[in-house]
C-alpha cells in the first residue's frame, strides 16, 4: 500500500484509476478503495456545493447593490431618449452596472450583465463563471452563477405637497397656464400615466396648496374641522378689525362679521374658508411662534386657533382703480361707500359727522373698523371681479392629502390668479398638510384604497416631499401709506400697534423683512423634519435677493431652479417627478 500511495503521488489521477482497474491482484483494501470513489466524489460535490452557495449569495448581493445604484442614478431617467442617444445611455448604464457588480463581488471571472430600464423599473440580469475544485476531477471545471434583481421605482410611498403661487402677477405672460401644465405633468410622471390610466395609487398621496396673500381652506373637504378656527373671537387677532369703535358688541370678530353681510337680498354670507396667520410673537403660554409652526390648534390656548380672514373696508376716498388706495395717505380696499351717519350700508353709520369727515388717522381708523357698516350690506356673491372681505386671499382652496388624483387635478385646473404674495403662508400650510398633527391628520381614500392617517415624521415607509413654486418677492406693499402701512394679508395690516402686529413691528417698510424672515424660519423647520423642499423661482420678476432666499430654502442645488419660461418650469417639474421616483425605490425579487 505504501508503493501504491507513492505511485499515486507520481501519476495523474486518471492514469492511476486506469492502472487500478487493470490490476488483477484484487485485495480487500483495493476493492474497498474502488468502492469509496463515489463517496469521495459525493463529498467533493458537497464541498463545492457549499462554496457555490456561499459564492452565489455574495454574487446576488453584489447584483442587488448594483441595480439599486443604477436606479438611483439620475442617468437612469431615460424618458424622451430614443435612437442612438438611448443606445448610448444604455451602454453607459450597463458599464456602470458591471463596475458596481465587480467592486461589490470581489471575485474572479468575466461578468456578463443585461440591463432593462423602463419608466417604473430597472432590472439587472448577471452571470459569472465560478471555478470548481474537487468536481473538476470528473470534468466539471466551472459553474455559471446567475443572479437577477429588479428595482421598482416610486414604490416607496410618497406624501407630496404642491405649494403653488396663485397671486395676481401669475396672470401675466401665460404663467398661470404654464404652472398648471407643469403641475399636471408632474403628476403624470409620478403616477406613470394619465389620470384616466392611473386615477389613484396606494403609493401616492398628494395635497395642493394654492396661496396668495392668504390661503383658503375647503370647509367641505374630507379633512376639515371647524374647531381649528377661532369662531368666538377668543384669539385677540380675530378682533383687531373692530377695536377702534367703542361699544363694539363682544360678538364681533372676523368669523362673525361674515354672517352680517348679505350676498343677495335674502341670503347672508358665511365665512368662506380663508384664514389668517396665527400669533408670531410667541406670547402664548408655550411661547411658540405659531405662524411658523405645525402646532396643533387647541381651544384651551386661543393663540393656537386660526383667525378667520376678513379684509376690512377701508375709508372711501373716491379712487376708482380697483384695490388702489382709497384716499390720500391711506392704503386698503374700499368696498363700502356713503357718508350718511344714519342710513344702513354707509361707512359712517353710527359715527359723528366729525368722525365721518375728519382726515385724522384716529377718525379714519374708526370708519375702517366701524362694525355697523357691514350689517345687512349687500355686497353680492363673492367674486374675483368684485371686492369684499374675501379680497386678496387665494381664490381656490387647499386640497388636503388624498389618494384621489382627480381632486388634485381639478384643484390645479381651478387655480385663479389674484392677490399679493405671502410665501410663508403657503409654506406653513404645505407643511401642515404633511404634518401628522392637527390641522389635517386624515388621508382621503379613493376607489378601493381605504382612508388613512398622515404618516409620522421619519416613517420608514413614507417619504414626505414639498414642492414650492413662486413668481415673485414677498409683497404686501409695506410702508406705502400712513393709516395701514400695508395692504391686507394673512398678517393683517402693518399699521396696527406693535403689540398686536404679526409683523412684530409697525415701522414703515418692516413688513416684507418680517415675511422674508418667517419664510426662512419655515424652510429650516420643514427641512429639520427630513422633508426635502424643491423650489422653482418662476418668471423674470423675482429679485436677485429673493432668488438667494429661495435657493437657501431648497434642499440643495438639484432641488432648485430658476425657470424663466413656462417650458423651463415644465422641465423642472418633470425633473422633480423623475428625481422623486429615483429616490423612492425598493428591490423586488
Amino acid at each position: 500500500m505504501a508503493l501504491q500511495s507513492s505511485s499515486l503521488g507520481m501519476v495523474s489521477g486518471t492514469r492511476f484509476f486506469k492502472r487500478f482497474l487493470k490490476d488483477t491482484s484484487a485485495t480487500v483494501s483495493q476493492i474497498f478503495a474502488l468502492s469509496a470513489i463515489p463517496f469521495f466524489l459525493a463529498a467533493g460535490a458537497a464541498i463545492d456545493g457549499a462554496r457555490i452557495n456561499d459564492e452565489h449569495s455574495k454574487f446576488m448581493a453584489a447584483v442587488d447593490s448594483a441595480v439599486i445604484a443604477v436606479a438611483a442614478d439620475d442617468r437612469a431617467a431615460i424618458t424622451g431618449l430614443e435612437g442612438q442617444a438611448l443606445a448610448d445611455r444604455m451602454t453607459l448604464l450597463e458599464d456602470l452596472a458591471s463596475e458596481y457588480v465587480e467592486k461589490n463581488y470581489g471575485g474572479e471571472g468575466d461578468i456578463d450583465v443585461e440591463l432593462t430600464v423602463t419608466g417604473q423599473s430597472v432590472k439587472l440580469d448577471s452571470t459569472i463563471e465560478f471555478p470548481t475544485t474537487i468536481m473538476s476531477l470528473v470534468g466539471i471545471t466551472d459553474i455559471d452563477l446567475e443572479a437577477s434583481s429588479t428595482v421598482k421605482k416610486a414604490m416607496r410611498p410618497i406624501e407630496i405637497a404642491l405649494v403653488m403661487d396663485t397671486t395676481g402677477s401669475m396672470s401675466s405672460s401665460g404663467k398661470l397656464a404654464g404652472a398648471k401644465t407643469a403641475a399636471h405633468e408632474l403628476l403624470e410622471t409620478l403616477y406613470a400615466g394619465t389620470e384616466t390610466e392611473v386615477p389613484r395609487s396606494e403609493f401616492i398621496r398628494v395635497s395642493l396648496i394654492p396661496f396668495a396673500a392668504a390661503v383658503r381652506l375647503d370647509k367641505n373637504a374630507y379633512d376639515f374641522d371647524l374647531d381649528w378656527i377661532d369662531t368666538n373671537g377668543d384669539n385677540p387677532l380675530s378682533k383687531l378689525n373692530f377695536n377702534a369703535v367703542s361699544g363694539t358688541p363682544s360678538a364681533w370678530n372676523n368669523y362673525y362679521a361674515w354672517s352680517q353681510i348679505k350676498k343677495s337680498s335674502t341670503e347672508y354670507h358665511e365665512w368662506n374658508g380663508c384664514v389668517e396667520a396665527r400669533d408670531s410673537s410667541g406670547s402664548s403660554p408655550t411661547f411658540t411662534a405659531y405662524n411658523t409652526s405645525d402646532a396643533a390648534p387647541d381651544s384651551s390656548d386661543p393663540a393656537t386657533l386660526f383667525p378667520a380672514y376678513f379684509l376690512p373696508d377701508a375709508p372711501y376716498g373716491g379712487y376708482s382703480s380697483r384695490r388702489g388706495w382709497t384716499s390720500s395717505n391711506n392704503y386698503g380696499v374700499g368696498y363700502i361707500t356713503g357718508t350718511s351717519t344714519t342710513a344702513a350700508g354707509n361707512e359712517c353709520l353710527g359715527l359723528s359727522t366729525t368722525e365721518c369727515e375728519s382726515t385724522a388717522d384716529a377718525d379714519r381708523l374708526k370708519r375702517q373698523e366701524n362694525y355697523r357698516k357691514y350689517i345687512d350690506k349687500n355686497l353680492g356673491a363673492e367674486s374675483t371681479s368684485s371686492d369684499g372681505p374675501w379680497s386678496l386671499c387665494a381664490a381656490t382652496p387647499i386640497v388636503p392629502m388624498t389618494h384621489d388624483r382627480g381632486k388634485i387635478e381639478d384643484g390645479i385646473d381651478a387655480m385663479t390668479a389674484d392677490g399679493n404674495t405671502v410665501i410663508p403662508e403657503g409654506l406653513a400650510w404645505g407643511w401642515r398638510t404633511l404634518s401628522p398633527t392637527e390641522p389635517f391628520t386624515k388621508v382621503e381614500g379613493s376607489g378601493g384604497i381605504s382612508p388613512a392617517t398622515i404618516s409620522g415624521y421619519n416613517d420608514a415607509r413614507w417619504q414626505k416631499i414639498m414642492v414650492l413654486m413662486t413668481d415673485g418677492d414677498n409683497n404686501v406693499s409695506g410702508g406705502n401709506y400712513s393709516l395701514n402701512s400695508s395692504s391686507y394679508s394673512a398678517y393683517g395690516f402693518g399699521g396696527v400697534d406693535a403689540a398686536d402686529n404679526r409683523f412684530n413691528s409697525n415701522t414703515w417698510g418692516s413688513e416684507e423683512t418680517q415675511i422674508d424672515a418667517d419664510m426662512a424660519t419655515l424652510c429650516t423647520a420643514v427641512k429639520a423634519k427630513k422633508i426635502p423642499i424643491y423650489v422653482a423661482a418662476f418668471g423674470t420678476g423675482i429679485s436677485e435677493a429673493t432668488k438667494d432666499k429661495l435657493k437657501a430654502c431648497s434642499s440643495g442645488t438639484e432641488y432648485y431652479a430658476e425657470a424663466t419660461s413656462s417650458a423651463d418650469l415644465v422641465a423642472f417639474f418633470n425633473h422633480i417627478g423623475e428625481d422623486v421616483i429615483n429616490k423612492s425605490i425598493y428591490v423586488a425579487k
